[in-house]
């Protein structure tokens, strides 16, 4: 891709399309419209990693794939991010970094086309700016991608939206996968010590690169709101928890985060064990990684993350490739540690988190992009054992709360149905939601809410990622039209979204379009958003949803 107004593949037949906002969308109209007329004024900038020239459309400015570090090649794979070292002539901001190398899976690409433009050389941000900009509140995104997928030039993630709201808008691409996750003391780093998390050290590199430079955009350099989504929520957690970072950013908003520690993901003794296997598969070292071509090692892991692990390995039994609690970079689950008191938060679900894994239709293709649901109890009962690590006085404990929980609020508590709820819970949900509780309980400045718009039908409840189109007001996209509707109800929810999130970032007090407060979170009492309820178009405050089964979780993960 190389502008901002990259095609976009459409569906999985992959025909490209213009990437055109339908006109349908009023609220996405006007939010063109009031940004100011159709001039194109380049607008150059002088940064740490050298001058760059924007392009400025109908009042905002935006300066693509700026380099925050060196590209990480070579000797400087695995190892913790260098400099940038800027070209003495000034460079065309005018087309989006490559996406680090990774492979798109059939219902990851329910929301992530995959990135035509793939490289290890993929260390690049991109700010959108109101022309004239001063001093306004920054906006960081992290994208998801269970730590594997994901890149900023997708269209999906396009900040002018929220930019021509009065922000300065920043997306960050990262290293994705082996890449970014491999560890092993082999590949200490000589500069840091550090062995792992190169993902995470890049995040870092990007904020820091933002706190030094974002004033030359117009931004304010002391308020700084870091926002991600899925695994990129989880990394701003663990980041907002690391002394080490603060001052970087302000404030945080965590969309549908999860919580992945050992051993759902990896524990440093095993994370070794894996790097070797994969270096023996590849006939060489661990240090000799650093010269295998990037996507014979890419194709290499992923081939390895496929098959079932070696029985000297016991943790992982989720996530093969994941951040890892090394002291250093991650200091420990996020979910357990002390949320510090001047950093308010906002955290958000779907309501059905569960759908996007087990349940997810694609009206493009017109098929499932996952396996069918387990049609029995005895079936829901096999799926999970596996989940709860195989122990069925565990799972059935789990099994009848949600059956419970389903029957008390008039809901199905069909075999699916239940898996739905008991697989988004368990993965996603339980952590977050129980978070915001005890964040709450400090006194510590926090708010939740559920984003509760159905996707259209066949589409089926509010899946993982529902969101983010009515996030970025992308969601008149070609790509995204069928799969999350595109009317008056979208532009409504993309306005009452963007509403509090740029207000929360300027100042810490969310507000919704209509002028409602979304008031701080707490427990037992009707503080909840409830975004976009059975269909609306609005939000409401009330307890939050299918709060009851999550109590399930509570035994099993020593709570």
């Amino acid at each position: 891709m190389t502008s901002e107004t990259s095609p976009l593949s459409k569906g999985r037949a992959g025909s490209r399309r213009g990437f055109l906002l339908s006109a349908a969308s009023a609220a996405t109209a006007s939010l063109a419209g009031c940004a100011g007329g159709g001039n194109k004024a380049p607008m150059v900038v002088s940064t740490s990693s050298g001058v760059f020239r924007g392009q400025t459309t109908e009042g905002i400015t935006s300066y693509l794939g700026i380099p925050y570090a060196q590209p990480p090649v070579g000797a400087l794979r695995f190892r913790a991010p260098q400099p940038f070292v800027p070209r003495g002539d000034v460079v065309a901001a005018n087309s989006f970094g490559a996406a680090s190398i990774q492979t798109v899976s059939r219902s990851v690409s329910w929301i992530y086309p995959p990135p035509t433009d793939q490289s290890e050389d993929c260390l690049t941000l991109n700010v959108w700016a109101p022309q004239n900009a001063q001093k306004l509140p920054v906006i960081v995104w992290l994208h998801g991608g269970a730590f594997r997928t994901g890149a900023t030039a997708m269209p999906l993630m396009n900040g002018r939206h929220l930019a021509a709201r009065g922000q300065v808008m920043v997306t960050v691409n990262h290293r994705l996968s082996a890449l970014g996750l491999l560890s092993h003391p082999d590949l200490t780093d000589p500069g840091n010590g550090t062995s792992a998390n190169w993902q995470l050290q890049d995040i870092v590199a990007a904020l820091q690169w933002v706190k030094r430079n974002i004033a030359a955009f117009g931004g304010d350099s002391d308020n700084i709101c870091l926002m991600g989504q899925s695994a990129g929520a989880m990394d701003a957690a663990i980041l907002a928890q690391n002394p080490a970072y603060r001052g970087l950013f302000h404030k945080v908003v965590l969309l549908s985060a999860p919580a992945v520690t050992a051993p759902t993901s990896m524990s440093s003794r095993d994370a070794a064990a894996y790097t070797e296997l994969l270096a023996a598969r590849l006939g060489t070292t661990v240090r000799g990684l650093r010269d295998v071509p990037a996507q014979t090692l890419h194709a290499a892991e992923a081939a390895l993350n496929a098959l079932p692990l070696p029985a000297g390995i016991t943790t992982g039994k989720g996530f093969k490739l994941a951040p890892l609690i090394d002291g250093k970079i991650y200091l420990g689950d996020w979910t357990r540690g002390a949320w510090p008191a001047d950093i308010p938060v906002v955290i958000t679900y779907t309501l059905d988190e569960g759908a996007f894994f087990v349940d997810l239709y694609d009206p493009v293709s017109k098929t499932m992009l996952t396996p069918p649901l387990p049609p029995t109890a005895a079936a829901l009962s096999s799926a999970v054992l596996s989940q709860v690590g195989g122990s069925p006085s565990a799972a059935s404990a789990i099994i009848d709360r949600y059956t419970h929980s389903a029957q008390a609020e008039g809901r199905s508590t069909a075999p699916g149905a239940l898996w739905v709820e008991i697989f988004g819970d368990g993965v996603l949900r339980n952590f977050g939601t129980r978070y915001a509780a005890t964040i709450a309980g400090t006194g510590a400045q926090v708010r939740y809410g559920t984003f509760m718009h159905p996707v259209p039908a066949p589409g089926r409840g509010v899946p993982h990622c529902a969101e983010l189109p009515m996030v970025f007001g992308t969601y008149a996209l070609d790509y995204y039209q069928g799969k999350v509707g595109t009317n008056e109800a979208q532009g409504k929810l993309f306005n009452e979204m963007a509403s509090a999130l740029t207000s929360f970032a300027k100042d810490g007090n969310a507000r919704f379009a209509s002028g409602q407060a979304w008031p701080l979170y707490q427990p037992g009492k009707p503080t909840s958003a409830r975004i976009g309820e059975g269909g609306s178009s609005g939000v409401t405050l009330g307890p939050i949803p299918k709060l009851a089964q999550m109590a399930a979780w509570d035994a099993l993960l020593g709570y």
